[in-house]
């Protein structure tokens, strides 16, 4: 068996590769976590802007009810909520992915249910 001298004691080539596989799969683990983290912040930060989208364009459609623009108002408001529940449909299917649910898990991802609240 092949063995190298390391400080005064022996590291054979079983622990070497050992060794070499704790840090690939550490490596992999890191990884892993850091793109599902991204991916996750990502759809996450879009979702947070359109429901500022929505609140804002909801005082506004408030402001204007009974007035001229009132039917461009609603319309906007109704465009603005179907893309805030297609993206909070993306958002937590992806949360369910086999991919994305330990790694969102860990850090605090949730799913939302706030289509009904907005």
């Amino acid at each position: 068996m092949c063995s190298l001298r390391m400080g005064g004691c022996y590291m054979t080539t079983a622990v070497l590769g050992w060794f070499i596989a704790g840090i690939c799969f550490t490596a992999f683990i890191i990884l892993w976590f850091w793109v599902s983290y991204r991916e996750i912040y990502v759809k996450r930060c879009s979702l947070d802007a359109i429901s500022e989208q929505v609140t804002m364009h909801r005082k506004l459609f408030m402001q204007e009810r009974g007035g001229a623009y009132d039917a461009s108002a609603q319309n906007v408001l109704s465009n603005k909520l179907l893309a805030y529940g297609k993206t909070e449909e993306e958002y937590n299917a992806m949360l369910k992915k086999p991919l994305h649910c330990i790694p969102a898990y860990i850090f605090g991802f949730r799913p939302t249910g706030k289509v009904d609240k907005l």
